[in-house]
Formats: structure tokens, sequence, C-alpha cells
């Protein structure tokens, strides 16, 4: 692999050559957001977000990738789950079948403790997987999510319990 400085003046070079182009704007915030350059990364995904709008109009059909980046950018970034839900939500609107869009948002849900809206997208994830391997992750997070529930109904006490130490273990 090379390095982040080469791989970052290679992007620089693509926006030169290809400014025009959404998914340089795109993944070069991917980049900038495993660098934890998160300010950099948001001006990025916007910038793809607003070349894809322009595209297409406001028809729909847009390339939601960079609203699904924007999101997670943001969540990572502030802890902004209202945020990060709406951005997911409205890719979800633009194009129902986003395999990622729905396995984000089933995160999201889950991190948040909206454990049986959280389900429903997992199974939904299930259902848009493409390979095996995505199946598998996908029937486990339900099927996780489904053990979780079960557990709260059945032993409210222990599930406040866990929950609370979740909580403690997060803010490490």
């Amino acid at each position: 692999m090379g390095s982040v400085a080469s791989s970052m003046a290679t992007f620089r070079r693509c926006i030169k050559s290809f400014g025009d182009k959404s998914d340089v704007y795109n993944y070069y915030g991917e980049l900038l957001l495993d660098q934890q350059k998160f300010q950099e990364a948001v001006e990025k995904f916007e910038t793809a977000v607003e070349m894809e709008r322009k595209a297409v109009g406001e028809g729909g059909g847009m390339n939601v990738l960079p609203l699904i980046n924007k999101a997670l950018a943001l969540f990572q970034w502030k802890q902004d789950f209202a945020g990060a839900e709406a951005l997911c939500q409205k890719a979800l609107i633009i194009d129902p079948e986003c395999d990622i869009a729905v396995a984000t948002m089933a995160q999201l849900l889950l991190q948040q403790g909206k454990v049986t809206d959280a389900l429903q997208y997992f199974e939904r994830a299930a259902e848009l997987s493409r390979t095996e391997g995505e199946i598998v992750n996908a029937l486990s997070y339900a099927e996780a999510t489904r053990t979780q529930l079960e557990v709260q109904e059945k032993y409210p006490q222990l599930a406040s319990r866990l929950q609370g130490m979740g909580q403690g273990m997060a803010q490490r």
C-alpha cells in the first residue's frame, strides 16, 4: 500500500483533472475521514452531493453514497445521531434499494437503542445482500438484535444493567 501523503496528492491532482466528477470528491472525503479530518471530509461529501444533485436535477436518481458518507462523518465527528439518521433517511428516499444506506441506518438505530427499528433494517439488509458474506453479516446482526430484544423483554433489569455497562465502556 502507498502512503497517505501520496494518496492525498493523487486526489488533489484528480480534482484538478476531473474536478467536475462527484466521485473524486466523495472518495477524497473517504480518505480524509479515514485520517479523522472530519471538517474537510464533510466539505468534500457536501461538494459531491451538490454535484450529484445538479447532474440529475431534483428528479432523483443520484448516487447516494456521498450522503451516507456524510452521515458517517457527522456521527464519528460529533456523535450527531439525528443528523446522520436524517441523511440516511434521505438516501433511502432517493434509493430505497441502497444496501449501504440500509446497513448504515441499522447500525445508527442500534447504537441509539432503537433496537426494534434496527432489526427491521438488518432484515432488509439481508434481503438486499448480494454475496454470502453480506448475508451472513446481516443475518448475524439481525439475530443478535433479536436476542437483545428478547433479553429486554424477559429480563428488563439485566438489560438495563447491560446497557449501563455498555455506555460506560463507550465513554472510555
